[in-house]
């Protein structure tokens, strides 16, 4: 980050002069440098969204976001003090680039620095006495550290080359940081007083940006070493160097930051073509962003194989059917309709991709390959035809339609032929799901008056009802075993997630909650089932063991909508 035009401005990949690239000219509303308040609850981070630069603080789910700075000029690198009351940053509304401190809450902020040359990057010592922070005053970057009053400033790490991003140990006894001393920027370790310097990670790569776990046995930092920068853990002996982003070449994930309890790390990201603060687990699942959304991704539907996924999406204007791989890169825009195009499924050898379409007036149900060619038209009929589901063997597709006046489930072969129609209630029977052997389809209908949840045999025979409680029951899924099922219901009140075993009456309401819960998906180990809720306010993807126990938020979208999660098959 720099301060040109009195504007803090995000670099990619070199800070030494070599493969300069100015990220902040292709964004707009960049937001970057996220930093934990010490109990967890609250991330502060950097944002252009109102001004050249300015100092947020939001929750961890990304909702509540706070602009706390409102000077002149750019102010950036938020750094929570270890006892959450205060926030050092940096501001150029002095001219120069230079350390200040506030309370958390933006009141009382006061200048530290007042140097010649920029001083930024501040980092506070675990007992809140100290300040690191990278200071060009010398004419080169070092590390300097002062009193948290600002007094004291001494240079600690001083070298010709660019020493920079300082990072305490957990114990106060190290400090980590980047450097080009020989040659390429790499991670290194120095006593706290710049003794004992020592190189910890040795690539021809670029890396920088060391952070603590804090346990004090990882580092995590940036490294462009496998082509793009993305976002490594080392253990602080320098052996296991671990990939946990793998963006594209044109993608940055810098900036690592650990939870304080070690479970998640923040980082800022390009991903998608926007800078944003992004946050995933400490093994690097669960990858999502906190600051931005522009247009809404759906209905996700995992390629067979794994290597794919399928979704809705309106980021062109209406909804098409997109593919892309599993890391999010590769987007293909498959449809091209000015209809709405949703519900993609695939076929079991991962070949064709079925989706429902309003294009030609009514919903309708469509197949094509899974690279957009070859658009088959499967049904044509005056009503909707909606909900197609491959059967596990690829031999059917069942789907929903009232064609004949009232939604009831049918078959048909996956050109559209042999139509059956396999349920004759004149109520709605809708939304079939199959068996993990194919050999029954569950699916919600209202024969007795009240939604619930019935299976009925491929033939036709067998119809069982499998729920009967007041309050509607729907979105059923099958457990891998074939054992139970889980689904939403609003038989207590508001829609939660319940679980009943097939071989047995044992129903279990597993997220009991005041929110509307809905939408279950197991993963395909049995372990854990997702589900939709907007408990925090905002709809997101959730996942709990099937007992209850372990839950767990996955995505986090202010005022936004996630919905239909879907595992990916090796989960």
């Amino acid at each position: 980050m720099s301060a040109r035009d009195n504007r803090l401005e995000i670099h990619r990949v070199n800070r030494f002069g070599s493969g300069f690239l100015n990220y902040s000219a292709k964004v707009r509303d960049a937001s970057s440098h996220p930093s934990w308040s010490p109990d967890g609850t609250k991330l502060a981070f950097t944002s252009e969204r109102e001004s050249s630069g300015d100092v947020y603080v939001m929750n961890p789910d990304g909702s509540e976001q706070v602009r706390i700075t409102k000077e002149e000029g750019a102010d950036g690198f938020p750094a929570w003090s270890p006892d959450g009351s205060r926030i050092a940053f940096v501001s150029t509304r002095g001219g120069n680039s230079e350390i200040y401190v506030m309370n958390a809450d933006g009141g009382g902020q006061t200048r530290l620095t007042n140097s010649e040359g920029p001083d930024s990057f501040p980092a506070w010592s675990p007992d809140g006495s100290s300040i690191a922070f990278e200071s060009g005053r010398s004419g080169s970057v070092d590390i300097y550290v002062m009193s948290a009053d600002g007094s004291g400033q001494r240079p600690v790490i001083a070298h010709e080359a660019v020493e920079f991003a300082p990072a305490w140990s957990p114990d106060g006894k190290q400090i980590a940081f980047a450097s080009n001393r020989e040659g390429n920027s790499d991670i290194y370790l120095a006593g706290a007083d710049g003794s004992n310097v020592a190189r910890l990670v040795n690539h021809s790569a670029e890396d920088g940006d060391p952070d603590w776990s804090p346990d004090g046995k990882r580092i995590a930092f940036y490294s462009d070493r496998g082509g793009s920068r993305d976002i490594y853990i080392v253990k602080t002996d320098g052996i296991g160097v671990t990939q946990l982003t793998r963006g594209d070449d044109d993608d940055v994930y810098f900036e690592p930051a650990w939870s304080p309890d070690g479970s998640r790390i923040a980082f800022s990201s390009s991903r998608d073509g926007e800078l944003n603060i992004n946050a995933m687990t400490a093994d690097g699942a669960f990858a999502i962003s906190l600051t931005n959304r522009s247009f809404s991704d759906s209905t996700p539907a995992w390629s067979p194989d794994g290597s794919k996924l399928a979704f809705e999406s309106d980021r062109d204007g209406n909804g098409e059917i997109y593919v892309m791989d599993a890391d999010g890169s590769n987007v293909l825009r498959l449809t091209t309709q000015g209809a709405r195009d949703k519900r993609p499924s695939w076929s079991s050898d991962g070949a064709r991709i079925l989706f429902e379409s309003d294009r030609d007036g009514n919903d309708e149900i469509y197949s094509m390959r899974s690279d957009g060619s070859e658009l088959r038209r499967l049904t044509n009929n005056a009503g909707s035809d909606f909900a197609p589901a491959w059967s596990p063997d690829g031999l059917l597709i069942a789907f929903s339609s009232n064609r004949d006046g009232d939604p009831e489930i049918y078959l048909m072969l996956p050109d559209g032929s042999a139509l059956v129609k396999l349920t004759t209630n004149a109520v709605q029977d809708e939304f079939p799901v199959w068996s993990p052997d194919g050999s029954h389809l569950a699916f919600e209908s209202e024969s007795n008056g009240n939604r619930d949840i019935y299976a009925i045999e491929v033939g036709g025979a067998g119809l069982t009802r499998l729920t009967s409680a007041l309050g509607r029951d729907a979105s059923a899924a099958w457990s891998p075993d074939g054992r139970r099922l889980a689904f939403s219901s609003e038989r207590e009140g508001n829609s939660d997630i319940f679980v009943i075993n097939l071989d047995g009456p044992n129903i279990a309401n597993i997220t009991v909650d005041g929110g509307q819960d809905l939408d279950p998906v197991w993963s395909l180990d049995g372990k854990y089932i997702a589900f939709i809720s907007d408990r925090n306010g905002s709809s997101d993807i959730f996942a709990v063991n099937p007992d209850g126990s372990g839950l767990i938020r996955m995505t986090s979208d202010d005022g936004g909508a996630e919905d239909a999660p879907a595992w990916r098959p090796s989960t």
